[in-house]
């Protein structure tokens, strides 16, 4: 009978936690064309680009008066896709696309400079057009002892004496060299460790002398002291290499970088109004806390929406099942829309002229 009535417990506290699939509603307003069509035949929203869906999250993006800049690298799909890709669109146009091989060297940050020029990893973009483009050197001190990889023995450094005494030697040339012509650097961090250090950290990027005409990457091993200073502990910060050096550091600005969430002041929020919505589809999951579980389904909509364009108020809908808008962005001619295309696999984004 304990066993029945635990049982039974057991079932209610399951059947409470589980969310049954929410019934189909039937298309309120089949009149309604689903975007990127809208009721108004001769409006209608472009494609600018198309990516495979599984790279949307590894698209970060900045905005500049009428240019819209979209940066996707790899991220997680390196194995499969090794390319990095730029897309510089001004007015729904694509002005430059560029794809070239990722960096792994290099953390992929991209950037808008003080004189409105664009940094993507090794390269500058000039404004104020952009079609012109400068490919500066990267600087490791890793590519000296690379160099006579060759010649070293795996675990017999008494045998390498001479060979590490040379890649030491060339790498403090190389290292005095690189510093002395440095005038500023361009401190850029990532999320996860926001601000400057006070340490070099390969989590960070070191730009060299960005508004100069001879710019250059540096990695941070540049910024470190001598192995026999290291060993030794003899180095306060102020009169470290990198302490020396932190005065001419500048962290870019959080607006001037590129990001993954659309900047706030670029998100147009009141564009599209809501008018109705109704359940299209059921998708199952499964969440919960530390101490009561959840699953089941929750269910997918289609909304109507409103909008006013050209004096005229017109209307679209979306359907989730099969896309989802996740951004409209607002430019001075017109607004682009971030589309995960799951019908299709793709991720889209669409222009749409004020």
């Amino acid at each position: 009978m304990k066993t029945r009535i635990i049982l039974l417990f057991s079932l209610l506290v399951l059947q409470s936690c589980y969310s049954p699939k929410t019934d189909i509603e039937e298309d309120k307003h089949p009149e309604i064309p689903e975007f990127p069509k809208f009721s108004e035949p001769a409006i209608y929203a472009e494609k600018v680009i198309e990516l495979p869906l599984s790279q949307s999250s590894n698209c970060f993006y900045q905005q500049k008066d009428d240019y819209f800049f979209i940066y996707n690298y790899p991220g997680l799909d390196y194995a499969s896709n090794d390319l990095c890709q730029l897309f510089i669109i001004k007015n729904g146009k694509p002005v430059i696309f560029e794809k070239w091989k990722n960096i792994p060297k290099i953390n992929n940050f991209a950037f808008v400079g003080d004189h409105a020029d664009l940094y993507v990893n090794n390269r500058k973009y000039l404004a104020p057009n952009y079609t012109l483009k400068e490919i500066f050197p990267i600087y490791n001190l890793d590519d000296v002892q690379d160099k006579y990889e060759h010649l070293l023995h795996l675990g017999e450094n008494e045998k390498d004496s001479a060979v590490l005494q040379k890649i030491a030697v060339e790498q403090k040339q190389l290292q005095d060299n690189i510093l002395s012509r440095i005038k500023e650097i361009r401190y850029i961090d990532n999320e996860a460790s926001p601000g400057m250090m006070n340490y070099p950290s390969s989590s960070v990027s070191y730009l060299c002398n960005s508004d100069s005409e001879n710019p250059f990457y540096i990695m941070p091993n540049f910024l470190e002291e001598s192995r026999a200073a290291f060993e030794m502990r003899d180095v306060g910060y102020k009169d470290s290499l990198y302490g020396k050096l932190r005065p001419k550091m500048t962290l870019v600005h959080r607006e001037n970088r590129f990001t993954r969430e659309i900047s706030k002041q670029h998100v147009d929020s009141t564009f599209f109004n809501q008018k109705d919505r109704i359940v299209t589809g059921n998708v199952w999951f499964s969440r919960g806390n530390h101490y009561v579980a959840s699953f089941g389904y929750s269910p997918v909509y289609m909304y109507y929406y409103d909008l006013k364009i050209k004096n005229k108020t017109i209307s679209t809908k979306e359907d989730n099942t099969k896309m989802v808008i996740t951004s409209i962005v607002k430019t001075a001619s017109g607004k682009y829309f971030l589309v995960n295309n799951l019908k299709a696999g793709k991720f889209q984004v669409y222009f749409l002229k004020n």
